[in-house]
């Protein structure tokens, strides 16, 4: 159904004689794109060999509703990536019901440029089957006809460019493509689904880099997506955020980001990730204009820069750095690991686990071993989106730890874990739970020692933990001097009453001399009836009783809801202060 342009002859008869004016030369066909497959992107090139207008003709479906934008077409810049047109600007007119012709002329320089054709049926139902279903699928006679007229319709799909110079078929497009993506000094394009990619590099210089990137995300969170990291001190330097970033072409959910970032000389990583669905292997809606592309490009913005730019193997965790290793958490797990600092360093935290709406609900924290005081804790605030569902957090720091003795701890809810995702998972799925490691060429692996929290008994005095529903237990201690203790204590309580607690009495006259109360309380984690006591207070010399009782539910083991952060230690314990 392709319309023939013609140039007529003009004639013109004049007094004595008759002038003919030359035949106006026609123009070339330089790309047809025909036989469209739905949900395939069809691809083809040219060249023009000086600065013209050329001609483009096509049949397509029509695109001015979103409920009707199921064909496209249109040209991209094959040095620059720019589009330079797209089947909406054209004129078009109706053929039939379901076809719409399009026609325009556009001026392009001299350069070469690459020509995409898709069709993506976008959800349109009739009598409750989309499109793509009466493509491919039987149905009952009476859609007979209906479904033949969307078949024939599509299958009569092309679009053809005319001009001065070159076309160019599938592969020779794409061979000059990969010649365009392989002058970045950095390349993570994705080809598919569920893919983690870093390349680390080095910059012997400060320079100007130009990040061009492509990947999808929505204002409720970001699913293909990448970022630039120090690899010295973890800083992200840049990041594929939804808010900066601008509309890719098809699907609205297509992003692009095309800036310059400055960077100074040092070492970096470059990572992307994708998640379990839309990527060049299989779009489940329209592509973006630049389909091959989908993925984080780095080109150094000037030339002559490139000679200062070297790649290498970045190792994101190395085996001999690592401390601890809690990965591959399930439901309803608590792990917890103690380990010794023989001297001060800086380490780094990898936590992936759950989090929404400012509350965690998977996570981990670090607490000094002797005073219970925690460190380090993974809270919403100091977490990044993981991928997939908006809900996997991340938190990837450096901190720094004194010498001494400290514990890990980890804790996961009923529900979003390792091989059970109830949404979409993060793009490092096997790493839920909690890495920590030393940093550095300068970390030895001597300079750590594992520290087993239950037997070290030199600082405790007395302890009653891991206690059980309908539990009273009681431990006797001995005060030789008066002076300070430290009462770490953990149980349950609720407007302003306490329902597990501890308290001590004097052996002798059975007077209490402290009790763990609601005010003198805060939260401990999870459920807000989780309460905690963590403070020194002051004994006189004597014998003493450390009793604690626990009611009818949510107790170590037991709980009804959310645990503490530190469930291991539901009870009291009794430390020297010094």
């Amino acid at each position: 159904m392709n319309t023939k342009f013609t140039i007529r002859l003009m004639l013109l008869i004049f007094v004595g004689g008759m002038i003919t004016t030359p035949q106006l030369k026609a123009q070339d066909v330089l790309v047809t794109i025909d036989d469209i497959i739905p949900e395939e992107v069809h691809l083809a090139g040219f060249s023009l060999s000086s600065d013209q207008e050329i001609e483009i003709e096509a049949l397509g479906t029509h695109q001015r509703s979103r409920r009707w934008s199921t064909s496209s077409a249109w040209i991209l810049d094959a040095d620059t990536r720019e589009i330079v047109w797209e089947l909406t600007d054209a004129n078009s007119s109706w053929v039939d019901r379901g076809l719409r012709e399009y026609k325009d002329r556009v001026s392009l320089n001299r350069g070469r440029y690459e020509v995409y054709f898709s069709y993506f049926p976008e959800n349109y139902n009739i009598d409750g089957w989309s499109i793509t279903r009466f493509f491919f699928r039987r149905h009952d006679d009476d859609d007979d006809d209906r479904r033949r007229r969307y078949r024939d319709d599509y299958e009569e799909f092309q679009i053809t460019v005319k001009g001065d110079g070159r076309g160019y078929d599938e592969s020779e497009t794409i061979a000059y493509r990969e010649g365009i993506q392989e002058k970045a000094m950095v390349s993570l394009l994705a080809s598919r689904d569920d893919r983690y990619e870093n390349q680390g590099f080095k910059l012997k210089k400060d320079m100007d880099v130009v990040v061009y990137a492509l990947g999808e995300a929505r204002d409720d969170g970001t699913y293909d997506y990448g970022w630039i990291m120090n690899a010295d001190t973890r800083e992200k330097v840049w990041q594929f955020k939804y808010r900066y970033s601008d509309h890719a072409g098809g699907s609205e959910k297509n992003r692009m980001i095309r800036e310059t970032v400055s960077l100074p000389a040092g070492n970096y990583s470059a990572f992307y990730v994708t998640d379990d669905s839309h990527s060049p292997r299989e779009w489940n809606t329209a592509p973006p204009y630049d389909p091959e592309f989908w993925g984080l490009s780095i080109y150094a913005q000037n030339d002559n820069d490139r000679g200062a730019i070297s790649l290498y193997d970045y190792e994101d965790m190395p085996e001999k750095n690592v401390i601890v290793n809690f990965t591959g958490l399930r439901d309803d797990e608590y792990v917890s690991k103690g380990f010794t600092l023989k001297k001060d360093m800086d380490v780094r935290i990898y936590a992936l686990g759950e989090g929404s709406r400012g509350e965690m609900y998977d996570y981990g924290w670090i607490v000094d071993a002797k005073t219970h005081k925690r460190v380090w804790e993974m809270n919403y605030r100091n977490t990044d989106h993981a991928g997939g569902n908006s809900k996997n957090r991340l938190a990837d720091e450096v901190i720094e730890l004194e010498k001494g003795n400290y514990v890990a701890h980890f804790v996961t809810d009923d529900s979003h874990s390792y091989r059970r995702w109830n949404t979409s998972p993060p793009f490092d799925q096997e790493k839920w739970g909690i890495t920590i490691l030393g940093v550095g060429d300068n970390f030895r692996a001597s300079d750590v020692t594992e520290y087993n929290e239950d037997s070290d008994n030199s600082d405790v005095m007395a302890r009653i933990t891991r206690v059980r529903d309908w539990e009273t237990r009681k431990e006797r201690f001995e005060m030789k001097k008066d002076g300070n203790v430290r009462v770490y204590a953990l149980g349950e309580g609720s407007d302003g009453r306490m329902y597990d607690y501890a308290w001590i009495e004097n052996a002798s006259t059975g007077k209490v001399v402290w009790e763990m109360t609601y005010r003198r309380t805060d939260h401990a984690g999870g459920a807000r009836k989780n309460r905690e006591f963590n403070d020194t207070i002051y004994l006189k010399s004597g014998e003493y009783l450390l009793i604690y009782e626990s009611d009818d539910s949510h107790s170590f083991k037991d709980w009804n809801s959310a645990p503490p952060r530190d469930p291991a230690n539901w009870g009291v314990t009794i430390y020297k202060a010094n």
